[in-house]
C-alpha cells in the first residue's frame, strides 16, 4: 500500500518520490529515473509528481509495444538533409512510339529513384501512347491531372466521365479526376502518338485517391499556341528573353494570385457525361469561379511550349521542379541540344562541366531538379520543346525558386562537346547518360561509353 500524508503535514522528500512512482506506473523504475534526469524537458519544469501520464492499468502492453516499435528518433543535424537517390538524367527515345503495335510505353524510372510504383519523377509519370490506324487504346490513372500532348496523328479520347474529345497533331488535352477508363482512338488514316503525363506517383506516395474534379476538361489547340508564340516573338525585347515561349494554363489556375483557391472547385464537382468538355454547370455564378493564380496547366502540372530560333541559344535557368522535356521538333541533321549541370561556371553565365542532351524529334529527356540548363540550336531550322513539370505544385507552395543566369557576353564562346580523337581522350572524365529502352532501365554505372549523350 502506498504511504499517505496527513493534510496538516507537508510531504517528506521520500514520500514525494513514492508518490511519483505511483503516478508513473506506466514506465519502469529505470525509465522513471531517466525521466527525472531530464527534468528540464517537463513543461514549466513542473515536479515529476505533477506530470500527467497513463497508469499501468490503463495501458494495453501489447498495443503499446506495437505502437512504440513504429517510432524513430534521429539526431537533427545528421538527418535534416537525408541521403536519397538522385534524380538521374535519362532519355526516352522517339523510336519507341514510331513503330510496333498499339501500346503504352512507360518512362518508368522507379528503380532509379527508389519508389515501389511506376514513376518518371517523384511526383509525375510520363508515357508514350502508340495507337495504330483505326485502333483503340485504354488508359487509367489514379490522378488529379492528366495531360495528353499529341506528338503526331489525329483521333479522339472518350470516357464516361468527360465524354468525347477530338484531337490532332500539336493539341494539348488536359483531364481532371477520371475514375473511368479513357479510350483513345486513332483515325483510320494515320498512326497516332501521344505524350501522356499524370501526377499519379504523388497520389500513390500519399496513399490517396482524388475525390474532386478541380478543373474542367480542357483542350488547347495547336493553332492557338502557334499564334500566340508568333505574337510574343515580335514584342520589343523578345530576343533577350531567357525562353521564347508560352506557358499553358487552364481557367482554374488563372490569376490574380490573391483570388480564392478553393471556391473555384465548387462548380466542377463530378457530373459524369454532363461534365463533357464545354458543358456549363447550371445555376453557378461567374464570380464563384476563381483561379488559384499559379498560371499553370493544372494545380500540379506545368507546361511550356518553347521555340529556339536557328543559330541561337537560350541562357541557363534552374528550378526546383523536375522537367520531363519533349523535343517537339529538332532538325534531323542534329545540332540542337541542352547543356545541364548542378552549377554555373566562374562567369555565372554558362553551365559548369555540363552533360549534353541532344534533341531528337519526339523524344523525351529528364532535367533533374535544381540543375542549370541552357538550350542551343546550331541548325538552320527552328527547334521546339515542350517540358512537362510538377511546377504547378511547387508554384502553389511558393517553393519553385526559378532563377535565370545573366545574358552571356557576345565575346564569350559557347562550350561544345569535343568530337573524334578529342572526345576519346576526355571520355573517361565525362558524365554519361543512361538510355531508357522499352522495358529496360539501365543504371548509370552500366551505361556503355558510346552512350555519352542523350542522342
Amino acid at each position: 500500500m502506498e504511504p499517505t500524508v496527513a493534510a496538516s503535514e507537508p510531504p517528506t522528500k521520500k514520500q514525494k518520490a513514492n508518490s511519483s512512482v505511483a503516478i508513473s506506473r506506466l514506465r519502469s523504475r529505470e525509465q522513471l529515473r531517466v525521466s527525472k534526469g531530464i527534468s528540464k524537458l517537463r513543461p514549466g519544469n513542473m515536479p515529476i509528481s505533477e506530470v500527467p501520464c497513463q497508469l499501468a492499468d490503463e495501458v494495453n502492453e501489447a498495443k503499446e509495444s506495437s505502437l512504440c516499435q513504429e517510432g524513430r528518433i534521429y539526431e537533427y543535424t545528421s538527418a535534416a538533409n537525408p541521403a536519397m537517390k538522385n534524380i538521374p538524367v535519362m532519355f526516352h527515345p522517339a523510336e519507341q512510339h514510331q513503330s510496333g503495335p498499339t501500346r503504352v510505353i512507360p518512362f518508368d524510372l522507379s528503380k532509379n529513384i527508389g519508389v515501389p510504383y511506376p514513376a518518371s519523377s517523384p511526383n509525375l509519370m510520363a508515357s508514350f501512347l502508340r495507337i495504330c490506324k483505326g485502333e483503340q487504346l485504354g488508359t487509367t490513372a489514379r490522378a488529379t491531372s492528366q495531360a495528353f500532348y499529341v506528338i503526331t496523328g489525329k483521333g479522339c479520347s472518350q470516357s464516361e466521365s468527360h465524354g468525347s474529345i477530338p484531337w490532332a497533331m500539336g493539341d494539348m488535352v488536359v483531364l481532371p479526376r477520371c475514375p473511368s477508363e479513357v479510350q483513345h482512338t486513332s483515325d483510320a488514316s494515320v498512326d497516332s502518338a501521344l505524350y501522356w503525363v499524370t501526377d499519379e506517383p504523388l497520389l500513390r506516395y500519399l496513399g490517396v485517391s482524388p475525390t474532386e474534379e478541380i478543373f474542367r476538361p480542357t483542350v488547347i489547340r495547336r493553332e492557338q499556341m502557334l499564334r500566340e508564340v508568333e505574337r510574343i516573338s515580335h514584342e520589343e525585347g523578345s530576343e533577350h528573353r531567357n525562353r521564347m515561349g508560352i506557358l499553358l494554363g487552364t481557367r482554374a489556375t488563372e490569376g490574380p494570385s490573391c483570388a480564392p483557391y478553393f471556391p473555384m472547385r465548387k462548380p466542377f464537382s463530378p457530373g459524369g457525361a454532363a461534365a463533357e468538355a464545354g458543358a456549363e454547370v447550371e445555376g453557378k455564378a461567374e464570380e464563384e469561379v476563381e483561379g488559384s493564380g499559379t498560371l499553370t496547366l493544372t494545380p500540379t502540372l506545368w507546361s511550356l511550349l518553347n521555340v529556339l530560333p536557328a543559330h541561337d541559344h537560350q541562357q541557363p535557368h534552374r528550378h526546383n521542379s523536375v522537367a520531363l522535356d519533349l523535343a517537339v521538333y529538332a532538325a534531323p541533321s542534329g545540332g540542337v541540344y541542352t547543356l545541364m549541370g548542378p552549377e554555373l561556371d566562374e562567369t555565372g553565365t554558362r553551365v559548369k562541366d555540363p552533360i549534353r542532351c541532344d534533341w531528337a524529334t519526339g523524344a523525351v529527356f529528364l532535367t533533374p531538379p535544381g540543375w542549370w540548363h541552357s538550350h542551343h540550336n546550331e541548325s538552320d531550322e527552328k527547334a521546339w520543346v515542350l517540358p512537362m513539370q510538377d511546377a504547378g505544385l511547387f508554384t502553389y507552395q511558393r517553393t519553385l525558386d526559378i532563377r535565370f543566369a545573366p545574358a552571356m557576353a557576345e565575346a564569350t564562346p559557347v562550350a561544345v562537346q569535343p568530337t573524334g580523337a578529342a572526345a576519346d581522350e576526355t571520355a573517361a572524365g565525362k558524365a554519361t547518360v543512361a538510355l531508357n529502352t522499352d522495358g529496360v532501365v539501365a543504371e548509370p554505372s552500366e551505361v556503355p561509353v558510346e552512350l555519352e549523350t542523350c542522342g
